[in-house]
């Protein structure tokens, strides 16, 4: 099965709804191609600040009310046998996807793999991804030439990747991630529990 995937690595959301998706995947012994987009949860963010001050500012809310939201969250992404670490910096996602569209050059598999392979790792608090040498590093871990990524970070035409992705995003209608579209027929949008994402599934596994 087809899956068109638009997300972010600094969505929480996107996280855990990553993660039920490839449960209900399992649940329903369905093998999907799964294509990763780039998207940009906050595009006017141009170097790491505190992840909390950023999301007081932006939803005009308290430190403490943002504290309560991600320990919510952290309970939702801990049920779906996550780690969520609640203290994390917000900053430019662009280079990440940069070499996420190299590595989608290489494949689908090797696209979806660097990204979630990043993604868990800052939701775990274990990268910092809005550092460099850190995202290089993931690269030649999952097996990128290094090279490569390098490259991708300067490359216009990666950067031309990135903005047609989001330029489709905007033709769709996305506006939030994770946007998630099965078989180009039906477009789950958001972190769906575990049951509507099996019974999309099988509604799509009906049409073909």
């Amino acid at each position: 099965m087809r899956i068109d995937l638009w997300t972010d690595i600094v969505c929480p959301f996107c996280y855990i709804g990553e993660a039920r998706l490839h449960r209900a995947l399992e649940a329903e012994g369905i093998t999907a191609n799964i294509r990763y987009h780039s998207f940009e949860l906050d595009p006017t963010v141009t170097e790491p600040v505190d992840g909390a001050e950023h999301m007081a500012r932006t939803k005009g809310a308290d430190i403490k009310q943002i504290t309560q939201m991600e320990e919510q969250l952290k309970g939702m992404a801990e049920g779906e046998g996550l780690t969520y670490e609640v203290h994390r910096q917000m900053g430019p996602t662009v280079p990440v996807h940069r070499i996420a569209q190299y590595a989608n050059q290489v494949s689908h598999e090797m696209g979806l793999t660097y990204f979630r392979t990043v993604q868990t790792a800052y939701f775990e608090g274990r990268l910092d991804p809005f550092d460099t040498e850190a995202i290089l590093e993931v690269a030649e871990h999952v097996g990128l030439d290094r090279e490569g990524a390098e490259d991708a970070l300067t490359n216009d035409a990666m950067l031309q990747a990135v903005r047609e992705d989001q330029a489709i995003a905007r033709q769709l209608g996305i506006n939030g991630v994770p946007y998630i579209l099965l078989e180009q027929k039906l477009a789950i949008p958001g972190a769906v529990s575990l049951e509507q994402f099996q019974g999309a599934l099988r509604q799509v596994k009906e049409m073909a």
